[in-house]
């Protein structure tokens, strides 16, 4: 599939298609907005999912409607599903013959498995200090034991995304208290041995469990960050979010109604001019960091997302790494920073490509 002609050409393979207009889900207006600033750019992009490789086919967006074409071959393939509910096991192995080519420039999904992420980055003394205290459970008594020491848990899937499945375990005045981001009211046991009887296991094991952070916090709304990094000849942070949460909120994730700002702004609110500004070196220092460690481990990447967080006391932390990070922040935030996010995805395929010498 590698591309062989005069121009760059960038293919995005994701789960779907789906009927009707949003073709590809909640991504559709993003791949139709890539589409077209890349014929600016001159870049083409097309889109793929399972079994348009061997049927030789691509989607692509004229303007005013999808439409399948001829696939053209690719300088880079970025890969934007996490999981594929159509044709899994085809996806996986199209998705492996790709890699293989070197033209995936995704990291792979077990690069944010969240457990493995914690295990080899506490290895680097760079950022041993800017990792929350983590385990894994992969039992209910895992958790039961944990609850002998600690009273503020975070429980997290090992792959998961948005804010999915994402539990705050808490021990206040001799109960536990078990809150999920849906829900409105806590489930509350008397001890925790009783977990193991009101939350089944199979939803939610296993999972990691991080020591709670006390957030920063502008009014009473508690707030963490993501950094989108954009790889190349010279790394770049493409955009600083801060995601603000409500009061009480158990995740800040934007899918669960937190509000997206510039993290510089936010910052600047909650520990003033100077202080704002050495935090953005040190997230920025982190954030270089963990991406220059995700390219050795894994290979080349166009984009990521790091996840972070400030404590109320300013000590920084990272918090877990997105390959396929979403754009719906960048949008509510600023149009430009959102435009100038898929420029970056179609500088780095212009970049590859000029290393291969095309």
């Amino acid at each position: 599939m590698r591309n062989e002609g005069g121009r760059t050409h960038l293919s995005i393979y994701v789960d779907g298609p789906s009927p009707g207009r949003k073709r590809f889900g909640d991504q559709t207006r993003l791949f139709e907005d890539l589409i077209l600033l890349g014929r600016d750019a001159g870049v083409e992009v097309q889109v793929l999912t399972p079994g348009d490789l061997s049927a030789r086919r691509a989607h692509t967006f004229t303007g005013m409607e999808w439409v399948l074409t001829q696939p053209a071959g690719a300088d880079v393939v970025l890969r934007r599903s996490g999981l594929f509910h159509r044709q899994p096991a085809l996806a996986a192995r199209e998705l492996v013959a790709l890699r293989r080519q070197g033209l995936l420039h995704t990291l792979p999904r077990q690069s944010g498995q969240k457990w493995r992420l914690y295990t080899w980055l506490r290895t680097d003394h760079r950022l041993r200090s800017h990792l929350p205290p983590t385990w894994l459970c992969a039992r209910v008594e895992d958790l039961i034991a944990l609850l002998a020491a600690q009273d503020d848990l975070y429980l997290k899937p090992l792959n998961g995304t948005q804010g999915q499945g994402i539990y705050r375990v808490r021990k206040r005045a001799g109960r536990v208290e078990l809150w999920s981001a849906a829900a409105s009211a806590p489930l509350v046991m008397s001890t925790p041995s009783e977990l193991g009887r009101a939350w089944p296991a199979g939803s939610w094991i296993p999972s990691v469990a991080q020591q709670t952070i006390p957030l920063a916090q502008i009014g009473n709304r508690p707030f963490d960050l993501r950094w989108l990094v954009c790889d190349g000849d010279d790394p770049t942070i493409i955009a600083r979010v801060a995601r603000v949460g409500t009061p009480q909120a158990v995740t800040t994730n934007i899918h669960t109604g937190s509000e997206p700002r510039f993290a510089e702004d936010v910052l600047e609110d909650a520990f003033g001019t100077k202080a704002a500004r050495d935090l953005v070196g040190q997230l920025d220092e982190i954030a270089l960091a963990v991406a220059g460690r995700a390219r050795q481990r894994f290979g080349p990447y166009a984009e990521l997302g790091l996840d972070l967080a400030v404590r109320e006391d300013g000590r920084v932390y990272f918090i877990e790494l997105n390959p396929t990070p979403g754009r719906k922040m960048l949008r509510h935030l600023d149009p430009e920073v959102h435009r100038l996010s898929l420029q970056a995805l179609l500088e780095y395929a212009i970049q590859v490509r000029q290393r291969r010498g095309g």
